[in-house]
């Protein structure tokens, strides 16, 4: 009789062992890795600005961003923005030398004209919000920048300056790097499982210049507005 609560026992035991893995197995891990996909627009990047030609659509700098999950609420973030317009013109006319005003002189520009501008930031981000179960989310944000932007222009040009027409091919090129100081902060909407909306607001600081004028920038604002997927379940 001893061994029937024993054998009643063992047979509840090993009918909850299959519930016991399954629950263990079916348990989510928190998502960590994080990529997103917006509109960008800074000092450095103006939104639809800096374009070469007047008839040229607006221009969005557009910002890849990817993250990791360090802890609940604790996460690194590397983002790049990118941005650029080519331009065509064209420039005809004469010069006078005051000197001589009855003398005129010819010139004749043709030329091809670049711009590209990158942005590369490594920020850290606090959640503020205490219930990670709300669908508005504010974080911290706080790293450094990167700003490097570069020109370039080539064409033909030509002058009578010599009593001669002359006809010669011309190309310069101008880059600057900066590194900032970056701080601000985030807001997310929770879309959906995976989904995010977000907005990130910071201000920068200048810590070098490689620019020609050799002239630094005071508080600089850059922003960025867009879409946020995570992985995992």
């Amino acid at each position: 009789m001893r061994f029937l609560p024993f054998a009643l026992g063992g047979l509840l035991l090993a009918s909850a062992l299959p519930t016991l893995a399954q629950t263990a197995t079916e348990t989510p891990a928190a998502p960590r890795f994080y990529i997103g996909l917006g509109a960008y627009s800074s000092y450095y990047q103006l939104l639809g600005g800096q374009s070469l030609a007047f008839n040229s659509p607006v221009r969005v700098p557009v910002q890849l961003t990817a993250g990791y999950q360090l802890r609940p609420r604790l996460a690194v973030q590397l983002g790049v923005a990118y941005s650029g317009s080519t331009a065509h013109f064209a420039s005809v006319g004469r010069y006078y030398d005051p000197a001589n005003p009855t003398r005129g002189t010819y010139f004749d520009y043709n030329a091809t004209s670049t711009l590209r501008n990158a942005s590369v930031s490594v920020l850290a981000r606090y959640t503020l919000t205490r219930n990670p179960a709300h669908r508005v989310q504010f974080d911290a944000l706080g790293g450094f920048t990167l700003e490097h932007g570069s020109g370039y222009e080539r064409g033909t040009r030509a002058d009578s300056l010599g009593g001669a027409l002359v006809v010669s091919p011309y190309g310069y090129r101008t880059s600057r790097n900066t590194l900032l100081l970056t701080a601000g902060i985030g807001t997310r909407y929770r879309l959906g499982r995976h989904f995010e909306l977000t907005y990130d607001f910071t201000l920068n600081k200048a810590l070098t210049n490689d620019s020609p004028t050799g002239q630094f920038q005071g508080l600089t604002r850059s922003s960025a507005l867009g879409l946020r997927y995570r992985f995992g379940r």
